[in-house]
């Protein structure tokens, strides 16, 4: 085996890490987790089938999204997906499959569901008239952050606090403003791997529009504002979680095939991981 064979080979076969990434298990685990902290905020236990939901949801719909073949690109990842798509698409049916019972049990779980599941069918529809032409919600300027992480403010922060009956405690709003701040920071950093990709079907992301220089300033404000919004629920956990976030963001340069997950996707596990040792 030549030098080249054996770094193609190496290439071609992608770590655990890497994999749980790939997968979107990472993603999933961090999104139950994250419903967990939100609980804790509440000063309520946890509950494990809204976290359940949460990693079902999260990771079967993202995989689902990934299986699309106007998702794909050059990248290892996409070239990993296609070679497995039947087992992910059996992953998938699982994940669906393991999502009835749970919403039978915990009826706000179909509610969310009905929710991000019409937020996502219309960001993708072309319905909005604009000059002579439809527009998705996805090409208007700057709307792909706020849509993502209101998605994601439903699962992990409204729908525990819905289940918990304490939606209109300040420290829900507290957690979800902070959440979301601090949280926009990995969704920025995924978008500005997708960049090119981003530019190229129409998506008005702001790294498209403002650059990554000037993306990268606008995360870490986000980050700064978070932490000071979360010294009003979890002081020190969210302090930490954004600086995570940060780092995170500060060590992740472009590059072919470059991939800031299973790092970003873990920050769930790392605020929960936070909280329970400063609890």
């Amino acid at each position: 085996m030549t030098a080249q064979t054996a770094v193609a080979a190496g290439r071609s076969a992608p770590g655990p890490l890497t994999l749980l990434g790939w997968t979107n298990i990472t993603l999933g685990a961090g999104a139950a987790a994250f419903t967990w902290v939100t609980s804790l905020a509440l000063h309520r236990p946890g509950d494990p089938l809204i976290a359940a939901f949460a990693f079902l949801f999260i990771t079967g719909s993202y995989t689902r999204d990934r299986l699309d073949p106007a998702d794909t690109d050059s990248s290892p990842r996409a070239a990993w997906i296609a070679r497995h798509r039947r087992h992910l698409t059996w992953w998938t049916i699982a994940c669906a499959a393991a999502l009835l019972p749970v919403t039978v049990l915990r009826p706000w779980c179909a509610a969310v569901v009905v929710l991000v599941g019409t937020m996502a069918w219309l960001y993708t529809a072309p319905l909005i008239p604009h000059r002579g032409r439809r527009l998705a919600v996805r090409q208007l300027p700057g709307v792909k952050l706020p849509y993502t992480m209101a998605g994601w403010l439903a699962i992990t922060v409204l729908l525990p606090a819905v289940q918990q009956h304490l939606l209109w405690d300040a420290r829900t709003w507290y957690l979800a403003v902070a959440g979301t701040l601090i949280g926009s920071v990995t969704a920025l950093l995924n978008d500005l791997r997708d960049l090119h990709t981003d530019a190229r079907a129409g998506t008005s992301s702001l790294p498209v529009l403002l650059g990554e220089r000037r993306t990268r300033v606008a995360a870490y404000g986000m980050a700064a504002c978070g932490a000071a919004v979360g010294q009003l629920v979890l002081p020190l956990p969210t302090l930490l979680w954004a600086a995570y976030n940060s780092t995170v963001l500060a060590s992740y340069r472009p590059r072919p095939g470059g991939y800031p997950r299973p790092w970003g996707d873990a920050q769930g596990l790392v605020l929960l991981a936070a909280v329970l040792l400063t609890w």
